[in-house]
């Protein structure tokens, strides 16, 4: 129903008489409402944003995202644009084989974090994952790879590229009926 036929249909509603009149409006303004307002709230319970950093954190690396060294490095720097405590840090291999760092979470804020690493076998590519809290406690997180060696390529040449999957809207079957 359009808007113009809606205020047909209450003119002419109004006009037949009073008692029957304002119950018929009542319903009619109801039914209108639902309709436009419901879909709306409905389809909002459902849709998630993008999931992965929730802050606007930004990084700076050594070694830096797609860096190629000539040996492997002794550590890894991270300087953030703000003071977060470091949540998770892990080095992995191609295959997302695990190398122990020795990270334990430390509650204390700081902008710039040293980590000695241990002697890396040579391998095509490490990646480093990330997660702090920022002073808002909002989750940022990502990644970088690196290479090293006299035949290394950048790492994102090697990375395979997942499959990014659509976001699966589930109905709410109590709206149902209602």
């Amino acid at each position: 129903m359009q808007i113009g036929e809606f205020s047909k249909v209450m003119s002419r509603s109004t006009t037949k008489s009073a008692s029957i009149g304002s119950p018929l409006i009542g319903a009619l303004l109801a039914i209108f409402l639902a309709a436009v307002i419901a879909p709306q709230y409905g389809h909002a319970q459902h849709v998630m944003g993008p999931l992965g950093s929730q802050s606007d954190v930004v990084l700076e690396s050594s070694p830096a995202n797609d860096e190629i060294l000539p040996a492997a490095p002794a550590d890894l720097m991270l300087r953030f644009s703000g003071y977060v405590r470091l949540m998770k840090l892990t080095l992995k291999a191609p295959g997302n084989e695990p190398i122990d760092i020795g990270f334990r979470y430390k509650a204390e804020a700081s902008r710039v974090f040293f980590w000695n690493l241990p002697q890396l076998p040579a391998a095509d590519y490490y990646v480093v994952e990330w997660a702090v809290l920022d002073p808002s406690n909002l989750i940022a997180r990502g990644s970088f790879g690196f290479s090293f060696g006299p035949n290394a390529r950048p790492a994102s040449e090697l990375i395979p590229v997942e499959e990014v999957l659509a976001p699966v809207i589930v109905p709410d079957f109590r709206l149902i009926d209602q």
